[in-house]
């Protein structure tokens, strides 16, 4: 399918891969991006070994990885100390391990690849419609510029995607009622250590922080989104109140980003398909989850990927590459999407009944070897069921 056209609508993780992989089997490949400046910026992330995988497929891995903190196992406690959730990589895999990563470095370097295989990159172009001809797709934006004729459509426009609400039919897409205030902050002692360290009292308050690139960790902070705004407002020494009888050991970092705390929000977005005639959703725009398993990066990178080897050996009939790519991806993002809509609840809401047995629960599973395999194993990505594997396809 060489000698194509594909407009990739979103100029963020999947949406760079997207491009860089469709560039180098030689599709002409134009980004239009909302944002007027495209600028690495953003919270840490966790780049499990799906997404590891990718970004060595994608030439990019030895950078990043020098550029990430290795994460090799997770800290999860209650506000007293006691262990609840403790995993380690190594147990289940050894040599296994995600990598703490600032979402701008893995951005630049992203965009880098793109820009070496001749994407056409246009910021601050915002899509609005789509119109299908013979000739092809033509994308129509804000400011009435018409940009086209495109054989294929790849919405990556993230989890309010405007692409997805043109081209497929969703059967969920709600906004999470909980969210985090995050900051990312200097750790040059390494306080963090090479752990994602959770501290938790009940459902409604949870203290996490990560190690992020080198000399930094990412603070979060759950909370209602409805009183996101009323906590900011109420300053540092409000916040501090509360996160720091559970920042044990970590106070110097709570503080530090109790100055410059952010909003997050999340979306929860289930389609009955991925695709349409010549139109494909990868990232959050086809599949947005909760942050419980620290997927989301990985999962966009994987459908990158995906599709590419879809298109690429599924010669002469884009619809038929594109039924195998939502195929190929379907079982792998199902056993992801009830494993964050099981997690969500017990981890960010307001049934705090729900605390005690997740805790004993989390006790007993991190002390059974297939427990702890199978909580290891999903947070790398690679499930599709507790019995079966996912592997990236012609990888």
């Amino acid at each position: 399918m060489t000698g194509r056209s594909v407009v990739v609508v979103g100029a963020g993780i999947g949406g760079l891969a997207a491009a860089t992989l469709l560039a180098r089997d030689g599709w002409r490949v134009t980004v239009l991006e909302q944002a007027e400046g495209l600028a690495p910026v953003g919270a840490g992330i966790l780049l499990q070994a799906l997404g590891q995988q990718v970004a060595g497929l994608l030439g990019i891995a030895d950078d990043l990885r020098a550029r990430s903190t290795p994460v090799v196992r997770v800290d999860g406690r209650l506000v007293s100390g006691r262990e609840t959730m403790q995993l380690d990589y190594a147990r289940v895999a050894p040599g296994s391990q995600a990598w703490g990563v600032h979402r701008g470095v893995l951005f630049s370097l992203l965009h880098a690849a793109a820009t070496a295989a001749d994407v056409r990159i246009e910021p601050g172009v915002e899509v609005v419609a789509l119109e299908s001809a013979s000739s092809g797709w033509q994308a129509l934006d804000a400011a009435g510029g018409h940009h086209g004729s495109f054989d294929l459509v790849v919405g990556a426009d993230g989890s309010t995607s405007h692409i997805r609400q043109l081209s497929v039919p969703v059967r969920l897409d709600r906004a999470y009622p909980w969210g985090a205030l995050w900051a990312i902050v200097p750790d040059h002692d390494g306080l963090v250590g090479e752990a994602l360290v959770q501290r938790w009292q009940d459902t409604r308050t949870i203290l996490g922080l990560m190690p992020t690139g080198t000399g930094q960790a990412s603070v979060f902070w759950s909370i209602r989104v409805r009183d996101q705004v009323a906590a900011l407002a109420a300053g540092p020494d409000a916040f501090l109140r509360v996160a720091l009888p559970l920042a044990t050991g970590f106070e110097p970092l709570v503080r530090s980003a109790s100055t410059s705390l952010l909003p997050a929000r999340y979306r929860d977005v289930v389609v009955s398909t991925p695709v349409a005639h010549a139109l494909a959703l990868i990232g959050d725009a086809a599949h947005a989850m909760s942050p419980q398993l620290g997927l989301g990066a990985s999962h966009a990178l994987a459908d990158a990927w995906t599709l590419a080897w879809a298109l690429r050996t599924t010669p002469g009939n884009v619809d038929s590459a594109l039924a195998r790519y939502s195929a190929e991806r379907a079982r792998q993002v199902r056993y992801y999407r009830w494993w964050s809509m099981l997690m969500t609840p017990i981890f960010q809401s307001g049934l705090s009944v729900l605390a005690p047995p997740r805790d004993v629960g989390l006790m007993a599973m991190s002390r059974l070897p297939w427990a702890q395999r199978q909580m290891v194993t999903t947070l790398m990505g690679t499930r599709t069921s507790p019995w079966s594997h996912w592997r990236l396809p012609g990888s």
